[in-house]
């Protein structure tokens, strides 16, 4: 079981349920991955993300966040005892049929090429509120475990919306303070490996590669189940930067890449 994906949908949730709630609140890492339809909001300025300041960047993530609906949370644990754990919960929200759910066509092509089965998410997902319930009652938050996410800001603030069940605030600050009293300490793997080496760049696969990160044989890495497999290889590569880094982590903490200028 150590290092597998389990794929949650409506007909085992409350099976799976069980079973998040013994293993959470031993959680000492999670790692976090939202898949989501892409994005449909731009800077009305053209500039590219990276060329805009935070609160500009903030306010694309935020329009962004407000008309998309997410489709995929995957959620990695490592336990005090140092067993590993992992779950890609499939939501219920985003109908692929339906014309007034937005989405970028080709982020969708990547992601049904990836395995995200978009006709059985309306039918067989999880609604979200059962999802934020689980979270709120299963010991994971109250155990105040690191948390680490790649490229994090759009997988936060889908994050954050979710657990709060409202419209994110208007400014970069005041999300950041939200991030930081539900998640406490919070990690961006691609911050971390940036800091460790400035030639740890590109994709994540990229960067566990470039860590000579140990990544477990079978389901744990399988490519059909992009959030579960995106939040496992996020927390073995925290993991390994954290042994790496040692204090030196502590200056990237809440510095989320894609939101911040760094």
């Amino acid at each position: 079981m150590d290092g597998v994906v389990r794929s949650v949908w409506a007909h085992n949730f409350a099976a799976e349920s069980r079973v998040f709630h013994q293993v959470a609140p031993g959680a000492r890492h999670v790692a976090l991955n939202v898949q989501y339809p892409g994005c449909v909001v731009v800077h009305s300025s053209g500039r590219q993300h990276y060329d805009l300041t935070a609160e500009e960047q903030y306010g694309v993530i935020r329009a962004n966040v407000a008309l998309l609906k997410p489709l995929q949370v995957g959620i990695a644990v490592r336990t005090v005892d140092g067993q590993r754990f992992a779950w890609e919960f499939n939501l219920r929200g985003f109908d692929i049929a339906s014309e007034e759910d937005a989405r970028d066509p080709t982020s969708i092509a990547y992601l049904a090429d990836c395995g995200v089965d978009f006709n059985r998410l309306p039918q067989a997902g999880i609604d979200g509120f059962k999802l934020r319930f689980l979270l709120q009652d299963s010991g994971l938050l109250r155990a105040r475990p690191s948390w680490a996410t790649f490229t994090g800001a759009y997988h936060v603030a889908y994050f954050v919306r979710l657990m709060y069940g409202e419209n994110l605030p208007d400014g970069v600050d005041d999300f950041m303070k939200m991030a930081h009293q539900l998640l406490g300490p919070l990690y961006d793997v691609k911050r971390l490996a940036r800091e460790h080496d400035t030639s740890c760049v590109g994709s994540l696969s990229n960067v566990v590669k470039k860590l000579a990160v140990v990544v477990p044989p079978g389901e744990g890495i399988s490519k059909s189940k992009p959030a579960g497999t995106g939040s496992m290889l996020a927390l073995l590569a925290f993991e390994t930067l954290k042994q790496k880094l040692g204090a030196n982590m502590e200056k990237c903490r809440h510095e989320l890449c894609g939101l911040q200028a760094i």
